[in-house]
């Protein structure tokens, strides 16, 4: 009876999603670049929807159906499935809200497709999904750490926080590599081709990204603007800037420095007065990367190396520095109003940008959400390339609070490969569509340019190593040398460059060594 009546909820949410997505996705343009979520499959545009295109196959997802599947024949005779996760604090915006469901009735889109998809997965095997949540990712690491050397199966799961656990727990053996795991097909269109290719070291793969989860699409960098703002000041068209090529670092120089205003008259640029843009420290690895430059890339053999140190990366954040370092037309949030505490500095800076006091407002894509209710009409961007001959607008993965998935070595290789590739196939018919469809492109997104602006963001989604295994502290400083307006990155990497190649020798040897 039990069995029964979860069958007969899944078969009623699914409907519910299945009728949420279809009224989503009814009004949206067909032609808007990189394609759509749309269809009866969760596919954002680059990271898994050229698998038809590639094979030739009919698509069948574009009208409604779901691609082919067939599930690791298992029976976990009623029992449990952990997945650790972890928290960032207090800052709610960063929560992984992807793994269970939340008891009470929310009424949130994204809770029901957790939990649609959790049901469905639960009855395939028989078994339960359960969460252990840890308030920080440095307390999920330990726990990890602690099961693993005790040989405990505590966790047959985990939500790494890349920069935190992605290093220590994959160079101390106390992670599968997911490119071996049974029963689990990372070729698969539910999972992210890029951090399959990009999250690889020598050939082994201890982290990967995909429909499973929506943190890592969270984590993305982009921007918002005031329309208000926009009319005000006769600013230009930025969506057709975006979509001509013309969106660059010297545009974006350009507009912000039309938009200033000492609103109080006090003769002091605080958080009362009007400014271009609004940013914190974090930006500054999203604007390298959307300038097409990255502190490491990959050789022919799948082995980091540091390519910071050019002539262009140091070009891009002359720009980079001329645009935020203006203290009259940009308003850096996290100095003014606190390093330490992220809830407090990301909440006050949306507050002075749904005020209409900031024309551009750095967010990563979590912060879009709580932007539901503002009065003032409000737009979404890609970060600005380069300059124009830059042919794509590259959106990269926060280090700090974005996710991904992970094995730890002591789980059954065959139970946690199977389950977690029937997550993720289920979530690519829930937990996608309600993200990007209905979440963010119905709830959220306020007009039909803010969709393509999403498909592009979405569609060219990357990763830095150099910054997610913390090679030379080079990212850190990058960030942190925007509190005191220093542009002494040259000189800092000269001091710091043996320092981070030798993370890099040492994270390989440690990776070779694990054969």
């Amino acid at each position: 009876m039990r069995r029964k009546i979860k069958n007969l909820l899944f078969l009623f949410l699914t409907a519910l999603l299945t009728l949420a997505v279809f009224c989503s996705c009814a009004s949206e343009d067909s032609g808007s670049p990189g394609g759509g979520a749309g269809g009866g499959g969760g596919d954002i545009p680059g990271q898994n929807g050229e698998a038809d295109a590639e094979t030739g196959e009919p698509d069948i997802e574009a009208d409604g159906g779901r691609l082919p599947f067939e599930p690791a024949d298992l029976d976990l005779r009623g029992g449990t499935f952990t997945i650790a996760a972890a928290g960032w604090g207090t800052e709610t915006t960063s929560d992984q809200r992807d793994v269970v469901h939340r008891e009470e009735d929310t009424g949130d889109i994204i809770n029901d497709a957790v939990y649609a998809r959790n049901m469905a997965v639960e009855d395939l095997f028989n078994c339960t999904i359960v969460q252990e949540k840890f308030p920080w990712p440095g307390d999920l690491g330990s726990a990890v750490r602690r099961a693993v050397n005790a040989d405990d199966d505590a966790y047959d799961a985990a939500y790494i926080r890349f920069g935190d656990n992605l290093s220590p727990l994959a160079t101390g053996g106390l992670l599968l590599d997911l490119k071996q795991t049974p029963n689990m097909d990372i070729t698969q269109p539910w999972w992210d081709r890029k951090s399959v290719d990009q999250l690889s070291i020598s050939g082994k793969l201890f982290a990967v990204t995909g429909d499973i989860q929506i943190l890592d699409k969270g984590s993305l960098s982009a921007f918002v603007f005031n329309k208000r703002l926009q009319a005000d000041y006769q600013i230009e068209s930025l969506y057709s800037l975006v979509k001509t090529g013309g969106w660059t670092l010297r545009k974006m120089l350009e507009i912000t420095k039309q938009v200033s205003d000492d609103l109080d008259g006090n003769g002091i640029m605080d958080e009362n007065d009007l400014y271009g843009l609004l940013y914190y420290r974090d930006a500054m690895p999203a604007f390298l990367a959307g300038a097409g430059e990255y502190i490491t890339r990959k050789d022919e053999n799948d082995i980091p190396y540091m390519s910071f140190n050019t002539e262009k990366v140091y070009s891009a954040l002359d720009l980079i520095y001329e645009v935020i370092y203006d203290e009259n037309v940009s308003f850096h949030s996290q100095k003014v109003f606190g390093e330490t505490d992220a809830a407090g500095f990301i909440v006050k800076g949306t507050n002075m940008f749904q005020n209409d006091q900031v024309l551009l407002m750095y967010v990563r894509m979590t912060e879009i959400e709580p932007l539901r209710g503002m009065e003032t009409d409000f737009g979404i961007l890609p970060f600005p390339k380069y300059d124009e001959s830059q042919s794509d607008y590259l959106s990269i993965v926060n280090s700090y609070i974005g996710s991904a998935l992970a094995v730890p070595a002591t789980a059954d290789p065959e139970v946690s490969g199977a389950i977690l590739e029937a997550m993720a196939y289920e979530s690519r018919y829930t937990l996608i569509p309600a993200y990007y469809n209905v979440t963010l492109k119905t709830k959220v997104g306020r007009d039909e340019e803010s969709e393509e602006m999403l498909d592009i963001i979405f569609g060219n989604m990357v990763y830095d190593l150099g910054g997610l295994f913390r090679f030379g502290g080079i990212e850190t400083e990058l960030m942190n040398s925007t509190t005191s307006f220093k542009r002494e990155m040259a000189s800092f990497y000269e001091r710091n460059e043996s320092r981070a190649v030798r993370d890099i020798e040492r994270l390989v040897e440690n990776i070779q060594n694990l054969d």
